[in-house]
């Protein structure tokens, strides 16, 4: 079985002026919230086997917060640029380029990619906050995506 963990990247820190938004961290609440929705991702039994995410600060840091909790090395997370432009086609390349070794991966970014993202593998409209997790899976291989059906495994919702 293969499995996508679909995560938005954690609550931004909007304090700092003059930061470009590819720059712009997490807040303290989104540390929170990542490190939390990590924990409750290792609770439904799954681990990512690779993380692949916007290389945009906010992001990449609630990647390898994802990454701390669920003991994946660091090397094991990848900036990808099209995550951050949202280009839709460079993520379906990314995941049909996996090594067939790898069975759960993590993918990282922004809405409104992430969300439409969700709501076309869900069938409905989804609406994910920040730090929410989505779980898909399929048993298949990484070349089949996006051309096969994902089954829905759960929703991570951040709690307020």
């Amino acid at each position: 079985m293969r499995v996508i963990l679909l995560m938005r990247h954690a609550k931004s820190d909007w304090s700092s002026e003059g930061l470009s938004d590819f720059n712009r961290p997490i807040s303290e609440k989104g540390t929170k919230d990542a490190l939390h929705q990590a924990q409750a991702l290792l609770r439904q039994g799954y681990r990512p086997d690779v993380i692949l995410s916007s290389p945009a600060i906010r992001a990449w840091q609630t990647a390898h917060l994802l990454a701390q909790v669920t003991s994946l090395p660091h090397q094991w997370v990848r900036a990808l640029m099209p995550f951050y432009w949202e280009d839709a086609e460079a993520i379906y390349e990314a995941l049909r380029e996996l090594p067939e070794k790898i069975n759960t991966v993590a993918l990282v970014g922004h809405n409104p990619l992430w969300s439409d993202l969700a709501s076309r593998w869900r069938g409905e409209v989804v609406e994910m906050a920040t730090a929410d997790i989505i779980g898909f899976a399929w048993n298949g291989t990484w070349r089949e995506v996006p051309h096969t059906e994902l089954d829905f495994l759960f929703h991570l919702r951040r709690t307020e």
